[in-house]
């Protein structure tokens, strides 16, 4: 396939990986797509999956933003984006009496959130992996996995990558 271009070219790969980590989710939220700008924690209680782009630079040489012009070009010749991709689940609360939630609910929500980062992280390497090998992307860098919160009733995972395409 040729590579990613275009002025859209930075959700072509959002959505990708969305669908990916979709795909790859034992369960599946219902809630789930590419959104602008920050993620938003809204109604997490049925699950969210989103996928975000972040900063994006030019650069000379991935995945650093380029400093200053090289040689007499007007501008660097490839572009590094920021994948942002998170997976939010409900976490155990207190009960209307102000009970703290069970060992057996905190323990249920830290497989289901571990099981996710698993997935998240094996549906990512193995999708970039493929576009880059089919020359769809330039190259990527996956940064580390990590939790999120909770916060409120919602907890759950953030993974960011830096991908590289040409600038055009």
């Amino acid at each position: 396939m040729p590579m990613i271009t275009g002025p859209l070219k930075w959700y072509t790969v959002a959505s990708r990986l969305e669908q990916a980590i979709y795909a790859e989710l034992t369960v599946t939220p219902a809630r789930h797509g590419v959104v602008p700008g920050a993620i938003a924690w809204d109604a997490c209680d049925c699950g969210l999956l989103a996928v975000s782009v972040g900063r994006i630079h030019p650069t000379e040489q991935f995945p650093n933003p380029a400093q200053a012009r090289i040689g007499n070009s007007c501008d660097a010749p490839w572009e590094a984006a920021e994948i942002i991709m998170q997976v939010v689940r409900c976490t155990p609360t207190a009960d209307n009496l102000g009970n703290p939630p069970t060992v057996a609910d905190l323990d249920a929500s830290a497989q289901e959130i571990i099981r996710d980062a698993y997935e998240m992280m094996r549906a990512v390497s193995t999708t970039l992996c493929e576009m880059n090998k089919a020359r769809e992307i330039s190259d990527f860098v996956m940064r580390p996995l990590v939790a999120q919160g909770p916060t409120g009733a919602c907890g759950g995972n953030e993974l960011r990558a830096l991908v590289s395409l040409p600038r055009n």
